[in-house]
């Protein structure tokens, strides 16, 4: 899990000079197949090109099979997982909406009405409806590998041309899955809730605490951690934890017992226990493993 600021993931992109990342992945490379549960500005662009998975965007799941392309709104809560056991090729193209902004009666005229549009969540093209969005994509990545100065242009065009497409497959396909959302204010406490934890991680937290900082009951608190991440609030804390606290594992320095305290754990024991529980191999294993 990336850095969280402005209760946002900090998106880590390739270049400095341009805020878009676009990279071809596998699910295998995330832990149990499974990312985390995050959200951020950009928007988020999934081209699968082998294998299938399953998608998770604000308590809808989408299934994903090869040339299917989803369209990610900016601030949706998302996750991919395994489907099936199965493992998943995928590009991964990240797009920064700042990077729309060069002309601003434009930017306030289509794009807008999109990113703040709390009723389009996400949109999925099946049966080689995204043939165009295939072209720029593939043709970013081979942009992105080239080292010739000022290829930034060239990006910069192809995602102007990319945001032609969508807008156009938005404004005029009466087909197109558009995702209603209803449940809006729900998906604002559960992201307030998330955020109080990724702030408060290394200090002791209760349910009580974590319902308190939503504003709503343990037993809604409850109810919001298993629909939208199928997990319970104190697997959710303690998930994040162990995610954190592979990266204080990497300070030789530190105690195994060292880094479990300063991840929010009581005892060396139980954290050690839950990473293997989890990881499938000790603290300390892991450890020597990534030296």
């Amino acid at each position: 899990m990336y850095i969280i600021e402005n209760n946002l993931e900090v998106v880590e992109y390739e270049n400095l000079l341009l805020p878009i990342s676009i990279k071809i992945r596998e699910l295998i490379q995330y832990k149990n197949k499974r990312a985390l549960c995050h959200w951020h500005d950009d928007i988020e662009i999934i081209k699968i090109l082998s294998g299938s998975m399953n998608f998770y965007i604000n308590g809808e799941i989408f299934h994903l099979i090869k040339d299917d392309i989803l369209i990610v709104n900016s601030k949706q809560i998302h996750y991919g997982y395994e489907y099936n056991h199965d493992d998943c090729k995928f590009i991964c193209l990240m797009v920064n909406p700042s990077v729309l902004k060069i002309n601003k009666a434009m930017y306030q005229e289509y794009v807008i009405p999109i990113i703040e549009n709390n009723g389009l969540l996400a949109w999925c093209l099946k049966n080689n409806e995204g043939k165009q969005l295939d072209r720029i994509l593939f043709a970013l990545i081979d942009w992105q590998e080239k080292s010739c100065r000022a290829k930034e242009w060239k990006l910069l065009s192809l995602v102007y041309d990319l945001w032609y497409q969508i807008y156009n497959l938005i404004d005029n396909d009466k087909n197109l899955n558009l995702i209603k959302d209803d449940t809006f204010d729900d998906v604002n406490i559960f992201k307030q809730m998330v955020i109080f934890i990724y702030q408060n991680y290394k200090k002791a937290i209760i349910l009580q605490d974590i319902a308190k900082s939503g504003n709503v009951g343990k037993s809604k608190c409850y109810e919001l951690f298993k629909r939208y991440v199928n997990k319970t609030p104190n697997d959710f804390v303690n998930l994040y934890r162990l995610e954190k606290s592979k990266i204080l594992l990497k300070n030789e320095d530190l105690s195994i017992t060292e880094v479990a305290l300063e991840c929010g754990f009581n005892s060396g024991s139980y954290y050690a226990e839950l990473f293997k529980k989890y990881n499938g191999c000790t603290p300390r294993n892991f450890r020597k493993y990534k030296k």
